[in-house]
């Protein structure tokens, strides 16, 4: 067996091993998970695979591809839960860091493809994406694959219908919109124009192919405006074009320009202190940021001219990764997981820089190798001193966050963890011991490159078999739709306010949950935010007797706003309250 072939498969294994036995151990803890996940639930009830409705009234933000993908494997599973629910971007991420190993090592070789996946796996912001049940990683594996097989189809000189590469980009227009096609129509047009071709050329083939890719959406657009009418056409041109064009009705992640800079430095974490530790030992003085010339003028031309001559797969990365780094500069809203499609690309230059480094005998895989021996043992340490009960209360303050901080630290001192959770827990231990025998036998740089990306990764392992499980699940509402179904196993419960939606517990009430504004019901449980607790008496206290059945003592996971600060005789808490409307008053 060829060494590719070796890697490839190394790296298909090491992918699943890391991704999929933890997928489903973490309940939801947030909005956007449940929020995805119902819909795929509310698809298998109804048989409405077009546009479905949740909460009573609410369609889903985002065409249907995600959610198809998850109902489809669900029916397979036997329901919806957090594991099929996450499957379809584990699955999109293996698929595009297969994919992406073939690209890399035909066209440079296997180290750099293999160092590359390494690289991506061990992201901070793509190993996120990939265990979560969010529209992104799919969308971002149809992206660059699209990209691969445009970059190929280039490569033959632009012959026939890149089929496969139209149907991935229709697949991503139905995960998230026109973007999963204009990403790689701008893509590899901006590097064709680079490469000479004419404008022309370049511009009717991808409007065709972009065209034919946008197909899909636009039959799907139109069976689900049958159902949905104006309502479903605003909600689609708001999340779309009113998105970049900064005409959205509400503020949904708005950020300045530097955002986009601290999200890449924070995604690529924990490899951002290697790079950083990396600038100590550049000869900086040998380092030009333009060549030589009598002019600036001359300057920028030889600049130029240098960024075109690079290798077609070098030049190719740089255009991907700055046309869509400037693309998402351009709308207010801005988020980590938008350049998510550049990642592939920039893994490859890392790993690139990376392995110049080893080259050179650089020192700094051994500073960065005992730095993750010491935070390796520090987690472990750290765990045991809580398990022993030798971290104080006292140490996290009185502070707003002072409750939830304690409640996971208690969580981590009294769960019950299986052998298998136990080995888990000593695994970045034993990678610590490893690397700190290369350490003493003075490894060589690649050695102690791999061993440190060795440790990263059972760090990561660590964190998604145990501690994670552990503490998100003090953050989740799940124990309150467990309460919730155990006043009301089978009818509605209600939220107050239009605006304020409980994805989480509607989720584990199984699509239970209404909005009391809009259907004034004569008795039943109604959930209220502290904060809107007097606005409810005041808009009830003609019609209803309300009496509090039941407070939370932290604040719930899907707002994740500023509530009212109460005191009772155990302390400060931020709370929910579920409110019994049992009576309805009626007048005259």
């Amino acid at each position: 067996m060829s060494d590719r072939k070796i890697a490839f498969w190394f790296i298909a294994l090491l992918s699943v091993l890391v991704l999929v036995p933890f997928l489903g151990e973490t309940i939801f803890y947030s909005k956007g998970e449940p929020r995805e996940a119902i819909v795929a639930y509310t698809m298998l009830e109804s048989g409405n695979w077009i546009l479905p409705t949740n909460y009573g009234v609410e369609i889903a933000y985002k065409p249907p591809f995600l959610y198809w993908t998850i109902a489809v494997i669900s029916s397979v599973l036997g329901g919806v839960t957090e594991f099929s629910a996450r499957m379809p971007s584990a699955l999109a991420f293996l698929a595009m860091q297969l994919v992406f190993f073939s690209f890399v090592a035909k066209r440079k070789d296997v180290k750099t493809a293999f160092l590359t996946s390494i690289l991506l796996l061990s992201s901070f912001e793509v190993h996120r994406a990939a265990v979560a049940c969010r529209l992104d990683m799919l969308q971002v594996s149809l992206i660059v694959i699209s990209l691969c097989l445009l970059f190929r189809w280039d490569e033959k000189n632009c012959k026939g219908i890149p089929w496969l590469a139209v149907l991935l980009m229709a697949c991503a227009t139905l995960t998230k919109g026109p973007v999963g096609s204009i990403f790689p129509c701008l893509g590899i047009g901006v590097y064709q124009l680079l490469r000479g071709r004419s404008f022309g050329k370049a511009f009717f083939s991808l409007l065709g192919i972009g065209l034919l890719s946008l197909i899909p959406l636009g039959i799907w657009f139109w069976a689900a405006y049958q159902q949905g009418g104006e309502a479903f056409v605003n909600l689609m041109l708001e999340e779309n074009t009113g998105r970049f064009f900064r005409k959205m009705s509400y503020a949904s992640h708005e950020n300045p320009l530097w955002y986009n800079f601290l999200t890449i430095i924070w995604g690529w974490v924990p490899w951002t202190l290697v790079l950083l530790i990396s600038l100590f030992g550049l000869k900086w003085k040998k380092i030009r940021l333009l060549p030589e010339g009598a002019s600036v003028g001359e300057r920028l031309k030889k600049a130029w001219c240098k960024f075109r001559s690079q290798s077609p797969l070098q030049l190719f990365a740089w255009v991907v990764i700055l046309t869509i780094f400037i693309f998402y500069c351009i709308p207010k809203s801005k988020r980590s997981v938008y350049l998510l499609p550049i990642y592939p690309f920039m893994g490859m230059l890392l790993a690139e820089y990376l392995l110049a480094l080893v080259q050179r005998g650089a020192k700094v895989f051994r500073i960065s190798a005992w730095i993750f021996v010491a935070l390796a043992m520090l987690l472990t340490v750290t765990f045991f001193a809580v398990r022993l009960d030798m971290i104080p209360e006292s140490i996290w303050g009185t502070g707003k966050h002072a409750a939830e901080n304690i409640a996971f630290v208690n969580a981590l001192h009294t769960v019950e963890l299986s052998l298998p959770k136990w080995l888990i827990v000593f695994l970045p231990l034993v990678a610590a011991g490893c690397l700190l025998y290369m350490l003493v036998k003075r490894a060589d740089t690649r050695s102690l490159l791999y061993g440190t990306a060795g440790c990263i990764l059972c760090i990561f392992v660590s964190l998604d078999g145990v501690y994670q499980p552990t503490i998100l699940a003090v953050k989740s509402d799940r124990h309150l739709a467990v309460r919730l179904n155990e006043l009301e196993p089978q009818g509605l419960v209600y939220s107050y306010a239009d605006w304020v939606k409980f994805y989480g517990i509607n989720y584990y009430l199984g699509d239970r949950v209404r909005i009391f504004d809009k259907l004034n019901p004569a008795q039943g449980y109604v959930l209220v935010t502290d904060e809107l607790q007097e606005q409810f008496l005041q808009d009830t206290e003609d019609t209803y007797r309300v009496e509090e059945v039941y407070r939370t003592p932290l604040r719930s996971c899907d707002l994740r706003r500023k509530v009212i600060l109460r005191t009772n005789r155990s302390g400060a808490y931020h709370c929910s309250t579920i409110v019994d409307c049992n009576t309805r008053k009626y007048h005259g």
